[in-house]
């Protein structure tokens, strides 16, 4: 952002468009008239840096799930919830969780592979 900024405000005043900045010609002393604008473009790229590195280390947007091709996913908004377990655990087993959820009541247990 500071770069850019700098970039986009010191180029046109030192070629294309010679700014006269408190009466005097440019030069080093009169970059502090162009702090405001490289500050807010630095915080700018910052807050934007964040969102997509959040978006990127939660694989942020998923357009599809196995779950969503699921013929009982259809009621999840409308009269009901259901539980998904990824199974990324190096632990995991079906048979265990599904054990697990027939044990605590669970129904309607079905387990959805990823095509």
């Amino acid at each position: 952002g500071l770069l850019t900024a700098a970039l986009v405000e010191f180029g046109p005043s030192w070629g294309l468009y010679r700014l006269d900045v408190h009466g005097k010609p440019w030069n080093f002393w009169t970059v502090p008239a162009f702090f405001p604008i490289m500050f807010e473009l630095t915080i700018l790229f910052s807050a934007f840096a964040a969102f997509f590195a959040w978006q990127g280390m939660n694989r942020l947007p998923r357009w599809n799930h196995p779950m969503f091709n699921w013929d009982r996913f259809s009621r999840v908004t409308n009269d009901g919830f259901f539980l998904a377990i990824e199974a990324r655990d190096p632990r995991f087993t079906e048979e265990g969780v599904h054990r697990l959820l027939e044990e605590t009541g669970g129904q309607h247990i079905t387990i959805v592979h990823e095509d």
